[in-house]
């Protein structure tokens, strides 16, 4: 049997800690310059920001990004469950979810982790 899915604040803690538990920010020239290289490729995330704005985010940037989300009125964020308060918090957890999977890629981009780089170009380039 499946455990329960814990409360709505605890899963955004946990999101919000894994954020806090990333390693620091690259230097800004190395976020910039990932940053265009993948512009160059069209690199387009499912994120519900502006691409531009995703591709720069740092750590203090992607928690505000998290407040936000959360702070979305309820008939944008929840546009897909309307009158469904569960599935609401569902909907802005994934939004999270998702921002957070996105900048851990960016994260190992600006590293410069080859098998990252590779899964971008099979993606982007050799298509």
């Amino acid at each position: 049997m499946a455990s329960p899915t814990p409360p709505f604040e605890e899963q955004v803690a946990a999101l919000k800690n894994e954020v806090h538990a990333f390693p620091p920010d690259a230097a800004p020239s190395v976020v910039e310059e990932t940053a265009a290289r993948l512009e160059g490729l069209n690199y387009a995330p499912p994120v519900i920001i502006p691409q531009a704005r995703f591709l720069r985010l740092t750590k203090k940037a992607l928690l505000e990004e998290i407040e936000r989300i959360l702070a979305l009125p309820d008939q944008e964020a929840c546009a897909l469950a309307p009158n469904e308060p569960l599935k609401c918090q569902d909907l802005r957890i994934q939004f999270i979810s998702v921002q957070i999977f996105y900048y851990k890629k960016l994260i190992l981009l600006r590293n410069g982790d080859s098998e990252t780089w590779d899964e971008i170009d099979e993606l982007y380039v050799h298509d």
